[in-house]
């Protein structure tokens, strides 16, 4: 059995108002406390309340709105995606609301309510984690682009490539390339939970396969704090202080690449020959830093273009013909890796 839509009158019940208060604070209009305000804004989070005239199972009209969602519209490769995106589905007719969480869980479910209240056509998260469940009877499209969580929705279609396979294909190169004892670079503070962050369990598994021992030393994590190409910087800095010997670096991102050789440059370590980095995003970082960073190219438009092919899918009525959409990657070798056979 279906479970029932949350109402006003539950808030109202909940919170100890009137359903005329609850309704002047879902729809900020009358006067209230900013303690009740605060009050039913939690209950009706906690409730996963849905405005009804956008909770309807069959929906009476289209808003031709589409609501992208993303961590950190600063990150290059996400931004990269929410343009190409919002590009395409205003060439189909739609409007984007584009919404920054900074990778705050609840605050991208606080959007999500919102956004239903609003009554857009369909959801896309690009990027992150975060996995909610809306408690409302809810049906509309959602695509998640190098998203790793769910929505909770119906209907649902992922698009991105094969992180563990892109993070096995980062490790080999460098492997390939001689070294013999490889660090990983991440900004993340929760590297360990592969399920959030496959592209290192594909480090994992290639030391795994070769039978090379996982040093936990040159697991250089940050918690984040600063920006990541700062971060990996201090990251590898403090790796070095400590005595801590490398000859390859797998940097999970552009950003924390470029860091890394800022480190190893400031130490008069010759990158591309006494140690070999690569990065991933095939950004712009990868192009300005000096050498040039080998990196791994996600083919961002081929993930935007069958994302939003699968919505507009859905968006018709029609099931998706595939549910995972997998996306090759590239890695394209530059100077970090090359050393001096790299073109000039």
């Amino acid at each position: 059995m279906a479970k029932r839509s949350v109402s006003i009158y539950d808030i109202a019940q909940l919170a100890g108002v009137s359903t005329a208060t609850v309704s002047n604070v879902l729809n900020n209009k009358g006067s209230y406390s900013q303690k009740t305000k605060e009050l039913v804004d939690r209950i009706a989070r906690e409730q996963g309340y849905v405005a009804n005239f956008a909770a309807k199972s069959l929906r009476e009209a289209s808003t031709k709105t589409v609501a992208l969602i993303t961590p950190d519209v600063s990150n290059d490769f996400f931004s990269t995606l929410v343009l190409s995106v919002e590009g395409l589905l205003r060439a189909a007719g739609y409007a984007s609301y584009i919404c920054n969480t900074a990778n705050d869980p609840e605050r991208e479910t606080a959007y999500v309510i919102d956004l239903l209240s609003k009554q857009v056509d369909g959801l896309v998260f690009i990027g992150g984690t975060a996995r909610m469940t809306i408690e409302a009877n809810v049906d509309i499209p959602v695509v998640h682009i190098d998203h790793t969580g769910t929505s909770g929705m119906a209907r649902e279609v992922f698009v991105g490539n094969d992180l563990p396979l892109l993070g096995h294909d980062m490790t080999k190169t460098l492997f390939d390339r001689g070294c013999k004892r490889v660090a990983l670079a991440s900004v993340s503070a929760s590297l360990y939970r592969t399920a959030e962050h496959d592209q290192a369990a594909g480090y994992y598994s290639y030391l795994q396969e070769h039978g090379i021992v996982l040093d936990k030393n040159l697991v250089l994590e940050g918690p984040h704090k600063q920006t990541s190409l700062l971060e990996a910087e201090q990251l590898v800095t403090d790796c070095l202080a400590c005595g801590f010997q490398f000859d390859g670096v797998v940097a999970l991102g552009d950003r924390v690449a470029l860091g890394v050789v800022n480190a190893l440059k400031a130490h008069g370590i010759d990158v591309g020959t006494d140690v070999r980095v690569i990065g991933m995003d095939d950004s712009i970082y990868s192009r300005i830093s000096s050498p040039a960073i080998s990196t791994v190219n996600r083919h961002t438009d081929e993930m935007a273009k069958r994302g939003v092919e699968a919505l507009l899918s859905m968006l018709r009525g029609e099931s998706p013909a595939e549910t995972r959409i997998i996306i090759g990657h590239e890695v394209v070798e530059r100077a970090t890796t090359l050393g001096a056979s790299y073109p000039i």
